[in-house]
């Protein structure tokens, strides 16, 4: 099977970031498919050959990657964004209509929701099927953490979701609640089908990650070590984070630390209360490949999955959870939806009122006199990894789902 893999932000284990579309298109190469990736470039450290004038072609792994110009930062403002989306989506529908007559299906990943239009285009023109992933709820998430407030880029981005659900052949959702919100547009449940996140068994199930010099000294200095990793963009709401390491400080607790890796938008502002507060007790390692997240994980007791309070967000399916489960790390948990249920139903971590940084402040002053019981919630934690969200046997389902529509 020849398939097109459009996804804006294709990220491999070398680069920070999430690594779904890379891992499952090495899982197609290996299965004997042709896989072609048009992303946007970052300068890859991959050969490469030029494509266009407008273009890279990467080897990838035995992927075939066209990159287009362009550039993207969590630190961009929302119009800059927009034009960043804008632009990929007109250079990549030029490309998919040239590419796609050499191939049997599309398959389009959002985030952001315009990388649907050169999948809509190009099966209008060359008669290519489309299968969609949804990673977000767009464009209810932005319109939400108020990131969209145009009423006219409201109404058009909702008669494009609408028309993207209704023209692919098949979608894939990464949540429950993604795939209610693509049901209640009037998708039919029969043309969706679940296929969450993942956890990388393989890469986390290396016994010999070595620890990261700045968490060694961490250990030697805290009793526990807490760690968030990801972005760090309005939706995340780390602030919660940093209220509760000054609520720990104001208590005289001095053997909690948080360790935060990642980049985004608020980061400066987050560097700003930590130094306003003089809190020596958040840590700042800054962008982590994923290749490397192992070894920071494995410095660590237990990992947080922190969102802003709004509902929409508890639909969301963050690799960070994921990536937890399988460094068997319990996780503790704010967004009141099926990550809170995963959580408490399988007891390998906790949840925490998002509104209310004194509670985790309290639950963290209990859990550093609880080593033993984080360490059974962890392997409980890696036990559901490998049974419920290994990476192959989930790319292993989109496989199937991408060759009904071949």
């Amino acid at each position: 099977m020849r398939i097109l893999y459009i996804h804006q932000y294709f990220k491999t284990r070398g680069d920070a970031g999430g690594t779904r579309s890379y891992e499952f298109g090495r899982h197609l190469v290996n299965k004997g498919h042709e896989v072609t990736v048009l992303t946007t470039d970052i300068n890859y450290d991959y050969p490469v050959e030029k494509f266009s004038k407008n273009a890279k072609v990467y080897n990838i792994d035995g992927m075939k990657v066209i990159a287009v110009k362009g550039k993207y930062s969590n630190y961009m403002s929302y119009p800059k964004r927009i034009l960043s989306f804008l632009s990929f989506m007109i250079n990549s529908t030029f490309i998919s209509l040239k590419e796609s007559k050499k191939y049997d299906v599309i398959f389009a990943t959002s985030t952001p929701l315009t990388v649907a239009v050169p999948a809509l285009i190009t099966k209008k023109i060359n008669k290519t099927p489309y299968i969609f992933e949804v990673r977000d709820l767009w464009p209810e998430v932005p319109i939400k953490v108020g990131a969209i407030k145009n009423k006219i880029i409201i109404k058009l981005l909702k008669i494009l979701e609408t028309t993207t659900y209704k023209n692919a052949e098949h979608i894939v959702a990464l949540s429950p609640g993604m795939q209610d919100g693509v049901i209640n547009t009037g998708i039919s449940k029969n043309k969706t089908t679940l296929v969450p996140n993942c956890s990388d068994i393989d890469l986390f199930g290396k016994k010999n990650a070595k620890a990261v010099p700045m968490l060694s000294t961490l250990k030697k200095k805290y009793n526990l070590i807490v760690t968030h990793g990801g972005s760090m963009g309005v939706a995340n709401g780390l602030d919660y984070i940093i209220k509760t390491a000054k609520y720990l400080k104001e208590k005289g607790v001095e053997d909690i630390c948080f360790v935060l890796t990642g980049d985004g938008k608020t980061k400066p502002k987050l560097e700003s209360m930590v130094n306003k507060h003089r809190l020596d007790n958040v840590i700042f390692l800054g962008k982590i490949s994923k290749e490397n997240m192992p070894n920071v994980l494995e410095g660590s007791d237990i990992t947080l999955t922190i969102f802003k309070n709004l509902p929409i967000l508890a639909t969301n399916s963050p690799n960070k959870f994921f990536d937890s489960l399988a460094a068997a790390r319990p996780t503790i948990v704010n967004s009141n939806g099926w990550t809170k249920d995963i959580v408490e139903d399988n007891q390998i971590g906790f949840y925490v009122n998002p509104e209310k940084p004194s509670e985790l402040g309290e639950l963290l002053i209990d859990l550093k006199k609880e080593k033993e019981m984080l360490k059974e919630m962890g392997r409980r934690a890696r036990q559901l990894a490998e049974k419920q969200y290994d990476r192959k046997k989930l790319a292993e389902k989109v496989e199937k789902i991408l060759l009904n529509y071949k």
